[in-house]
């Protein structure tokens, strides 16, 4: 009894010592903290990389992210959460390093394509060590998200300290916030070394099961979203619009440097931009109710015409600072309507799916957002090479709202109909 008891103990110790520890892993490994706010100055003016080459790095990202995404979910299996959170961050300090070290275009896309693989180990890995440290009961659920949801609050508010940092430090010189990010990465290892492995010892015989059977449920998901119009349609529209905001974040950086404003500003300006987002994830419900099944088509035809203004804006000859104000102002929209789209997205998804699919819904809209945000990034890539980037928001723009009006007339026969519209296929899942 009293071994058993020492057990248990043991066991309480481990449990403890990870829900102690989650909330420092997030704020320093949740994302590369001190680097997207002078990403694109430092890419440009040190590493003497094209905005065309910039914006196509985003699609090497994504690419490689699609390409993990089973691969990573393997490695998860084979090894445990624990060892594949400590690759991950192993392979995330040594991109940071290519690009602290690496020089041209080739070495630096090795590097992207090494973050793009360590993120994808880590983002796997990371919350269920969280899940599996909290004890069962009928209040689990509650603990996890006070937890995460605390941690995540930390993360913004280190994040946004360290853009407005990064942006003044890179003014003094631009390696150093470079260096501040691979110290961040290094404590990030740290802690993931320091989490304890809560997992149930699994035979060689449940290892291949459950490798089978998420093989299995992805087969399941990639079939479902083919044949249910329905949630296809809310997939493509969810893709789309991730895939263009993500190109925005890099279109309004190359603006911004090419207009010449300094990176101690631009660490300023997103640092407001990233509260504005946050913020707005508030009147998401508000948004859902005055729009509800035209909720992501007005949203996507609102950031194509942001697209288009700032570009007719960047070109019109007036002061940079008064230029610089009303882009910024027409950029909040842009982040109003990101931090919107942030939760409401999954509130769709979780109403066109049960919990048995849910999961495997989630890893295919991480397939589709991927995937739509190759194309993008590669359009937008090849823009850059045959105008500037002032012309380059004016053509994405005009792309993005020809898009948005198509996306509509497909979504038009799939979503938004009344219950007995649906195929048998776009319910299969549906919550009874």
């Amino acid at each position: 009894m009293t071994k058993v008891k020492e057990e248990i103990l043991i066991e309480a110790k481990k449990r403890k010592s990870n829900m102690r520890l989650y909330p420092y892993y997030i704020i320093f490994g949740y994302d590369m903290l001190f680097y997207y706010g002078i990403k694109v100055l430092y890419f440009s003016q040190v590493k003497n990389i094209s905005d065309a080459s910039i914006v196509l790095l985003s699609t090497v990202f994504a690419l490689t992210s699609i390409i993990f995404l089973v691969l990573s979910t393997l490695i998860n299996s084979k090894v445990g959460n624990k060892k594949t959170l400590i690759i991950g961050d192993g392979i995330n300090i040594i991109s940071i390093m290519v690009f602290i070290l690496g020089n041209g275009i080739t070495q630096i896309m090795l590097a992207q394509i090494l973050s793009a693989a360590a993120f994808s180990m880590k983002n796997i890995s990371f919350a269920p060590i969280l899940n599996e440290s909290i004890p069962n009961s009928n209040k689990k659920s509650d603990i996890f998200s006070r937890i995460d949801g605390k941690a995540y609050f930390g993360f913004c508010i280190f994040s946004a300290i360290a853009t407005i940092a990064a942006g003044f430090l890179y003014d003094i010189n631009p390696y150093i916030p470079m260096y501040l990010c691979l110290l961040c990465a290094i404590i990030s290892e740290f802690i993931s070394i320091k989490f304890k492995e809560i997992e149930e010892k699994v035979t060689k015989e449940q290892e291949i099961k459950k490798i089978t059977n998420y093989v299995k449920e992805l087969k399941d998901g990639f079939l479902f979203t083919i044949k249910s119009g329905r949630i296809r349609a809310l997939l493509l529209s969810v893709g789309f619009i991730w895939g263009v905001t993500t190109l925005f974040s890099t279109y309004q950086m190359t603006l911004f440097k090419n207009i010449g404003v300094s990176a101690s500003i631009i660490g300023i300006i997103s640092m407001i931009q990233t509260i504005i987002k946050g913020y707005s994830g508030k009147f998401a419900n508000k948004y859902n109710d005055g729009y509800k099944n035209k909720s992501l088509t007005y949203m996507s035809i609102l950031i194509a015409i942001v697209f288009i203004l700032i570009g007719i804006m960047s070109l019109i000859k007036i002061r940079i600072e008064f230029k610089l104000l009303i882009i910024v102002g027409i950029s909040i929209l842009m982040y109003i309507l990101d931090g919107i789209y942030t939760i409401l997205y999954k509130r769709y998804i979780n109403n066109f799916t049960n919990s048995k699919v849910l999961p495997t819904i989630y890893s295919m809209n991480n397939v589709y957002c991927n995937f739509e945000r190759v194309i993008i990034n590669s359009i937008g890539s090849f823009v850059l090479t045959i105008a500037t980037i002032d012309y380059g928001f004016i053509i994405m723009g005009i792309i993005f709202f020809i898009s948005s009006i198509l996306l509509q007339i497909y979504m038009k026969t799939r979503l938004g109909l009344r219950a007995e519209e649906y195929s048998e296929e776009d319910v299969k899942y549906a919550d009874k």
